[in-house]
């Protein structure tokens, strides 16, 4: 027998697979706690996760629900009923964003796809709540500046009521800035379209405000000086004439001078161009390219509006009335009757213009542009003191009307179409001025985009122009990059009556055939990078003058215009296809001019 005692067959015998059972079930225990808890984190996490996008995107949906009604109230004036609904935005804003913010989602943008549409998503809630923040407070102190009207019935500019402004378009400056970036942030190529169509639409509309506001945040704080927030100003309105054209609208016929002092605007006097016949501008105050380019001829009273901007203008003017004896203005107005019929709109009531009777805005320019000199014929002293008197009258209205929309719109369309500027000769103001667009001038070629500017001088004494009607077509490379060529087309018709006042009529005509006759000399700016490869009048080559001014190289040629024929000018360009021009604006004429695109060239 064995040392060892022998074990019983019912006794079952211990082995080593059962021992490590035992001991793995003893461990596993632990694992199976560890990944329950693990779990259990995980599923509140989800539910943290989707809670909060639950709770965002309610709040967001609010938001878009309630933005159309805000729009509507705001076009409606109703500022008491759009500061309520905004105070709603803007708690439903707040609440998007607080509910974007939390750990739990954050921590979740970091996970792969689903990352990135909380992040979108976040960016959008975080763009609300920076731009609706501060709405009900804005909205709230734009209805008391502009409850009684930003110019009162004593014509006073609401100056208190622009300082007020300031700090709420500043602050919006800034946040409009951060929702941008915060939209740009949480883009990610993989953000599913049901949320891109969402957030594409309020970044493209920021960005379209953007430069607006950023001008407005500049110009504004300038307002209250002009308006004489500092002490009073004097301000020249010049009424000038396209009848008689020149790049800047046309001759100055007549003026009328403001006194605007805390915002209270007076008119102090009137006068006309008999008043500065005599009077000559210093043209070495403009530049001595300016003075090379225009000369003498630019000192005197028809010609201080010849050059290709309205601060020039608005220097020699200034030193013209001056050397007449005149007060010295401290900011010069340019506009023209058409100009005025666009700030006054076509909705205004009648003007009561003396032997003219009730005259609707739509025929004011008519009216000063060519009935005026049917009824005075020969007596130019009183249809220049009608002139005087007529278009102070019309400022007047403007005045009286306040800063209504309408006026507002006015002004817009009137500076755009080149027959309103405004000049200051305070540098910080001008420079506002030439931000807010209003200034009529040339401007940086390097930042002016594709464009070519066009303008007319009449060069035979008349008022001919009154029926100049300009039409453009633009031929631009069809390609967007490399090397290309271009054509800018300009159609000048004369449309003069057979009989009309001898006053109107060329005044050098040497044969009556030629009364009608106007004579023109065609300016055109585009960026000296821009090559000119010819110009052809009527489809034959002629030459023509090429200068620079203000760094835009200057092509300058003078053609006739007869009654009835169209004459034809075409100016063909070469260079980088991204420069060539695209669009042309000018010249003031007081019939719009037209332009059209024609098929590109290859």
């Amino acid at each position: 027998m064995s040392d060892h005692a022998a074990q019983s067959p019912d006794e079952p015998m211990p082995t080593r697979r059962a021992g490590r059972r035992e001991r793995r079930g003893g461990r596993r225990r632990p694992v199976l706690l560890v990944l329950g808890v693990v779990v259990l984190v995980l599923l509140a996490w989800v539910v943290a996760v989707a809670v909060s996008g639950y709770q965002a995107g309610r709040a967001l949906q609010r938001v878009a629900d309630r933005v159309p009604v805000l729009e509507q109230q705001v076009r409606d004036q109703d500022l008491t009923a759009a500061t309520t609904t905004a105070a709603a935005v803007a708690r439903d804003a707040a609440a998007a964003d607080r509910a974007t913010a939390q750990f739990p989602y954050r921590w979740a943008e970091h996970v792969p796809w689903v990352g990135d549409q909380l992040a979108a998503v976040r960016g959008g809630a975080h763009a609300a709540a920076l731009l609706t923040e501060p709405l009900p407070e804005a909205l709230q102190t734009a209805g008391n500046v502009v409850r009684d009207g930003l110019v009162s019935a004593d014509r006073r500019v609401d100056v208190a009521g622009l300082q007020e402004l300031i700090p709420v378009v500043t602050d919006y400056q800034a946040r409009v800035a951060a929702a941008r970036s915060s939209l740009r942030a949480g883009r990610g190529p993989d953000v599913l379209p049901a949320i891109s169509r969402r957030l594409d639409p309020v970044a493209s509309r920021l960005d379209t405000v953007a430069g607006p506001l950023d001008t407005a945040a500049r110009v504004l704080p300038q307002l209250p000086s002009l308006l004489g927030a500092d002490g009073a100003r004097t301000v020249l309105v010049a009424f000038t004439n396209p009848a008689e054209i020149r790049p800047v609208q046309g001759i100055v016929g007549a003026y009328a001078y403001l006194s605007v002092d805390a915002g209270k605007i007076s008119l102090t006097s009137t006068g006309t161009d008999n008043e500065l016949y005599s009077a000559r501008a210093d043209v070495s105050a403009v530049s001595a390219e300016y003075a090379a380019l225009y000369g003498e001829d630019a000192s005197i009273v028809q010609n201080v509006t010849t050059g290709g901007s309205a601060d020039e203008a608005g220097v020699l003017t200034a030193s013209l009335v001056t050397d007449a004896g005149l007060p010295r203005p401290d900011v010069v107005v340019f506009v023209d009757p058409v100009g005025l019929a666009q700030l006054l709109g076509t909705d205004h009531a009648p003007l009561e213009l003396g032997p003219f009777g009730q005259v609707r805005t739509s025929d004011l320019a008519k009216t000063l542009m060519y009935d005026a000199y049917v009824t005075y014929g020969a007596d130019q002293d009183a249809r220049k003191a009608f002139l005087a008197a007529t278009s102070a009258a019309a400022f007047e209205a403007v005045l009286s009307d306040g800063l209504s929309t309408a006026a507002l719109d006015g002004a817009r369309t009137a500076v755009g179409s080149g027959h309103l500027a405004v000049w200051s000769s305070k540098a910080e103001e001008q420079a506002a001025l030439v931000a807010a667009g209003v200034a009529g001038v040339l401007g940086d070629p390097a930042t002016a985009g594709p464009v070519a500017r066009a303008g007319l001088t009449n060069t035979e004494p008349s008022k001919l122009d009154y029926w100049v009607q300009p039409a453009f077509e633009v031929s631009a490379p069809c390609a967007a990059t490399g090397a290309g060529k271009g054509s800018l087309t300009l159609t000048l018709t004369n449309t003069v009556p057979e009989t009309i006042p001898d006053y109107v009529a060329n005044a050098t005509a040497r044969r009556a055939a030629d009364r009608r006759t106007a004579q023109e000399t065609v300016s055109l700016w585009v960026a000296p990078w821009v090559g000119l490869d010819g110009v052809t009048v009527d489809g034959r080559g002629v030459g023509t003058a090429v200068d620079s001014e203000e760094g835009w190289r200057l092509v300058r040629l003078t053609v006739d215009l007869p009654p009835g024929a169209p004459v034809v000018v075409t100016w063909s360009f070469s260079g980088s296809a991204a420069a060539l021009p695209r669009t042309v604006t000018g010249p003031a004429t007081a019939s719009a001019p037209t332009v059209t695109t024609r098929s590109c060239t290859p």
